[in-house]
């Protein structure tokens, strides 16, 4: 059920009997730049911490604890060109406790609409400890060094300039140097120009969710987004980018262009071909770099279904990096040649669709797909099974043969 609360402020109820938690979501939307994505973070991480009615952390933790154990939580995160700021309440149904969900949607204009403010600036001390705990955050990331290489082939892949090279979290210098001034208005641009997706899942009265949410002083803005949000990467030459640190497991990463986008109608057999070439445990790359040939640590590959590009990562020992990789690649040229068995595309497909089965007990991921098909103006997909099912060998080796090299980042270790 879809309502418009205002202009550019829309509410997606999702009434399911399904689950004893309700949850509440609210999305905040806006383009990202090279500038607004860290400060975007450090905001969400500020609303969920306090209020001028709960002013510190400690009185918030204390009003949901009252409520029932309640919580909430604040995050960042892209679809294509579009960031978004997130706002989530999660709480136990109301069945079990009547009047808890007008309390926390009430709860949640507290923090959206009355952040704690001191002199037309967010409380200095509340400020500078987030502000800390996310320097230290985007800190320990950099010390994953799977995530870290991961994060610096995507660096490489996106063209200088363009703003896909920044995450949606911000960078860490940015983390660095950005005031509270900046995250001041970045708070007044989210509340007078992002559109707004409010969702609500669960087993809910949608008259009082809707009661509660017309309390929400949201005031009715234009839409700027634009028609399309995927990233479509121009044409370049090949990238590459060696880097060396004193680690003992070098880290492989290799990019290619796969023009299929996400709701698109090759984006499910995309999956299945992700599956047999390093999305699953019967894949190539499992199988026969990971498992057969004891050549990597870790060998897996990914769909970027908002960028129009798949991505392979390995942990590989620093002795065997030109063996690995003159094997990952021949998994990719047997995959467009149709070197795959039956047995293998059914296991695929079976362990793919017992996942869409699990996910469908997963408030979170139901959430999250609904936010995508509803920024991305994507209606509701057919049959998710039937559809994996109906993959032929064919549109396999199609999809496959449209892999193009894009590039190559290695961070590479002591021998």
């Amino acid at each position: 059920m879809d309502v418009q609360l205002a202009n550019g402020v829309n509410v997606h109820i999702i009434p399911t009997q399904q689950f004893k938690q309700t949850k509440v979501l609210v999305n905040f939307t806006t383009l990202q730049t090279r500038e607004n994505a860290v400060v975007r973070n450090l905001l969400a991480n500020l609303l969920v911490t306090s209020s001028e009615k709960y002013p510190t952390q400690t009185v918030l933790s204390r009003h949901l604890a009252n409520l029932y154990g309640a919580a909430v939580s604040g995050y960042v995160t892209r679809i294509g060109h579009a960031h978004t700021l997130r706002l989530k309440a999660t709480f136990v149904n109301e069945h079990f406790a009547p009047h808890v969900l007008t309390e926390m949607i009430a709860t949640l204009g507290e923090l959206i609409f009355h952040p704690l403010m001191v002199n037309d600036q967010f409380d200095p001390t509340t400020w500078q400890r987030q502000q800390a705990n996310l320097v230290a955050t985007l800190k320990s990331w950099e010390d994953d060094k799977q995530f870290y290489s991961v994060r610096q082939l995507e660096k490489l892949y996106y063209q200088t300039g363009s703003v896909m090279e920044i995450p949606s979290s911000g960078t860490l210098p940015q983390a660095e140097v950005v005031t509270n001034e900046a995250t001041v208005a970045a708070y007044h641009q989210m509340l007078n120009e992002d559109q707004v997706d409010i969702f609500v899942i669960g087993d809910v009265d949608v008259d009082t969710v809707m009661a509660s949410l017309r309390q929400l002083p949201f005031q009715p803005r234009e839409s700027h987004l634009p028609a399309t949000l995927f990233h479509h990467q121009p044409k370049e030459a090949f990238k590459e980018l060696v880097e060396h640190q004193p680690i003992q497991q070098a880290h492989l990463n290799l990019a290619y262009t796969f023009p299929v986008y996400f709701g698109e109608p090759d984006y499910r057999p995309a999956i299945v071909m992700n599956g047999i070439l390093g999305g699953t445990p019967y894949s190539k790359l499992f199988v026969n770099v990971r498992e057969k040939a004891s050549l990597a640590y870790t060998a897996s590959s990914g769909l970027r279904a908002f960028s129009g590009h798949l991505i392979i990562s390995a942990g590989i020992g620093a002795d065997q990096v030109n063996q690995a990789e003159k094997l990952i690649k021949q998994q990719i040229v047997a995959l467009q040649n149709g070197d795959f068995d039956e047995t293998t595309v059914a296991k695929v497909k079976a362990g793919l669709i017992n996942q869409y089965y699990a996910n469908q007990d997963d408030e979170n991921y139901l959430l999250g797909r609904a936010l995508a098909r509803t920024i991305l103006h994507q209606a509701q997909p057919s049959d998710y099974p039937t559809a994996i099912q109906a993959v032929t060998p064919a549109k396999i080796v199609d999809l496959a043969q449209q892999l193009e090299p894009a590039a190559r980042y290695f961070l590479e270790g002591e021998n």
